[in-house]
C-alpha cells in the first residue's frame, strides 16, 4: 500500500527546502564575495605584467596569446562569481520589470546548465516586452525552476525552448523539452515544482504543467 504525503508533510517539505535555500544562499554569498577580491587583484596584476613584459620584450605573438588566454579566463569566472552574487543577493520588493528581462539575467546560467546536460536553448522573446510588477529574486527562482525541470526530463541532444509572449493581459513564459535520448526521473522534480508554483501564487500568477509537456509561468501584466 502507497501512502500519500499530507498537506502537513508538503509544507514541511517546502519550509526545510526554504531554509536550504536560504542557507545556500547565504554561503554562496559570502563565497563570491571572498573570490571576488582576490579575482579582481589578479586582473589588475595581469594588465601590469603584460605592460611591464611589453615594455622588456617588446611586441610578441605567442606573449600576446597567452595574456589573451589569462584574460579570456579571468573575465570568464568573474562573469560567474557576478551572476552567482546577483542570484544570492538579498530580496527586495516588488518592481516593475519585464519576463524577457529576467530571463536574459539569468541566460549564462541556463545555457551552462544545458551544456552539462548536452542540450540546446533555443530563446524566443517575442516581439514586445509586457511590463509585470514582481519581487525580482523569487521571479528569476521560479523561472529557474521551470527551466530545470525541464531538462530534468530531457535527456542527452534535447532542444530546452523558452517562449515568451503576451495573451489576455498576462504575460507568460513557456518552458518545454524536445527531442534528446530517454531521461532519468529526477527525485526533486515535485519539489520544485511545488516551489515554483508557491512563488508564482505569492506573485499573483500560477505555473502549470509537468512531466513531458510545457511549464508555464503567467504573470498579470502591469497597470
Amino acid at each position: 500500500m502507497t501512502l500519500e504525503p499530507t498537506d502537513a508533510e508538503d509544507g514541511d517539505v517546502l519550509r526545510v527546502r526554504a531554509n536550504k535555500l536560504d542557507l545556500l544562499e547565504r554561503l554562496a554569498d559570502d563565497l563570491a564575495h571572498e573570490i571576488k577580491n582576490p579575482l579582481h587583484s589578479m586582473v589588475i596584476n595581469l594588465e601590469v605584467l603584460k605592460r611591464r613584459v611589453a615594455r622588456v620584450a617588446g611586441e610578441s605573438e605567442d606573449l600576446a596569446r597567452y595574456f589573451g588566454v589569462l584574460s579570456g579566463e579571468l573575465e570568464r569566472v568573474n562573469r560567474r562569481i557576478e551572476l552567482l552574487l546577483r542570484l544570492s543577493r538579498p530580496g527586495r520588493g516588488a518592481e516593475t520589470t519585464t519576463l524577457r528581462d529576467l530571463t536574459e539575467e539569468l541566460m549564462e546560467l541556463i545555457q551552462l546548465e544545458a551544456r552539462h546536460r548536452e542540450a540546446t536553448v533555443d530563446f524566443q522573446p517575442g516581439e514586445g516586452a509586457p511590463r509585470v510588477f514582481v519581487p525580482r529574486e523569487p521571479a528569476r527562482q521560479v523561472i529557474l525552476n521551470l527551466v530545470l525541470d525541464a531538462l530534468d526530463t530531457s535527456g542527452p541532444g534535447a532542444t530546452l525552448r523558452i517562449v515568451l509572449d503576451e495573451a489576455g493581459g498576462s504575460a507568460r513564459l513557456a518552458v518545454e523539452s524536445s527531442g534528446g535520448g530517454p531521461a532519468e526521473p529526477a527525485a526533486e522534480s515535485a519539489a520544485r515544482l511545488a516551489v515554483a508554483r508557491h512563488l508564482a501564487e505569492r506573485m499573483g500568477g500560477h505555473v502549470d504543467g509537468e512531466g513531458e509537456g510545457a511549464r508555464t509561468l503567467t504573470v498579470p501584466v502591469a497597470r
